[in-house]
């Protein structure tokens, strides 16, 4: 059975004792130390309160799932204040928490996440390392596997379209208003975008869906859904060029050389970056963009599969628009559009600078 996991992609296990030392204890089959001191940044095992809760991220083309889990020794009765022994794996017998982390070269959050929930309740349960690498085994060569109560996974269940079209853009538009127009715009034109929110479930949710704004490239590998801001994952951010980058910390926000554009999900605003606002010059094409989002707000019948349509409909005949403005360079043969040809054209205040983006972005320059 065909299965998109294999042998090179990585479990480890990070575990926070009773004394807050944080270690990896367990790792098949290997990681760099960059990517081990990324993923600790990215759990939350280093902070005075664990967060439980699960979170996907990207290092380079590395996807990071994070399926932290607490270890209870004992349980209090409701009723009568007694304390009730839970039984524990010898090993993890002084392990307050621990982070499984799959390390894989995939987008699809939901198939990783119930991956990395079913290991953990093995592991919670046995403590035993060798049974994840078993799960890991019949994944691969069966496509599936059974662990009973604990829960079952099967592979060719996990449709990384459904995965795509997890958080609705209509919720998008819905949030951000006529501001909706620079998000589409920034993605289309493959500008650097920043999103920032206090939570870390709001941001996930959010950020997933902005490549839904450009389909037809389907391109979800632009995402860096959550980075911290420390040296190592900011120069990573900064070497892909282009990106759309999710962060908790606020301080991001006054950090203008990492972004075109900022999306405060805090505040419900998009801001253009100084450097960057010659960029987002909008024009008639923009309104009309607008206009058809806006309008899919008002009817219930209009479903994220329509607005996706529509949006993939306005980029074909953009893009046919400026294959008839390609012009031959008489000494290469090659055709092309450049700045200087689309200002000569005396077009609309932005709109040449608007147009040479998109079309760099598309690929039609080579």
């Amino acid at each position: 059975m065909a299965t998109s996991i294999s042998l090179e992609d990585s479990i480890t296990i990070f575990e926070k004792d009773q004394n807050s030392d944080v270690l990896m204890t367990w790792c098949f089959p290997t990681i760099t130390e960059d990517l081990k001191s990324v993923i600790l940044n990215r759990t939350s095992l280093l902070q005075e309160k664990v967060s439980l809760q699960f979170n996907f991220s990207k290092f380079k083309n590395s996807w990071i799932y994070i399926y932290t889990t607490s270890v209870e020794t004992q349980q209090i009765n409701k009723e009568d204040g007694s304390i009730t022994q839970i039984n524990v794996p010898d090993s993890l017998k002084r392990v307050v928490a621990f982070s499984l982390v799959l390390v894989r070269n995939q987008f699809n959050p939901e198939k990783y996440g119930s991956l990395a929930q079913i290991m953990s309740s093995v592991y919670k349960q046995t403590g035993d390392c060798s049974k994840l690498l078993e799960c890991q085994l019949r994944v691969l060569n069966r496509g599936q596997f059974d662990v009973g109560s604990m829960g079952k996974f099967v592979d060719s269940s996990f449709d990384v379209r459904r995965s795509y079209l997890q958080t609705s853009i209509k919720d998008i538009i819905q949030l951000f208003g006529e501001e909706t127009i620079l998000i589409w715009s920034a993605m289309a034109m493959k500008k650097r975008i920043v999103v920032y929110s206090e939570k870390l479930s709001s941001l996930l949710k959010v950020i997933r869906a902005f490549p839904l704004f450009v389909f037809h490239r389907q391109n979800w590998n632009i995402l860096r859904p959550f980075v911290t801001i420390s040296d190592l994952e900011l120069k990573d951010l900064v070497s892909t060029g282009v990106y759309c980058a999710g962060f908790t910390d606020s301080s991001i926000k006054s950090r203008e050389d990492l972004y075109d554009i900022l999306v405060d999900l805090s505040s419900k605003e998009v801001s253009i970056s100084s450097q960057s606002k010659d960029q987002f010059i909008l024009g008639s094409f923009h309104k009309d963009v607008l206009r058809f989002l806006l309008s899919s707000l008002d009817d219930e019948e209009i479903t994220d599969q329509h607005v996706i349509k529509g949006l993939n409909m306005k980029m074909k005949e953009l893009l046919t628009k400026l294959e008839s403005l390609k012009e031959t360079n008489e000494e290469t043969g090659k055709s092309s559009i450049t700045l200087e040809s689309l200002e000569s054209r005396k077009l609309p205040n932005g709109m040449s600078t608007f147009l040479f983006n998109i079309a760099n972005a598309e690929g039609l320059n080579g």
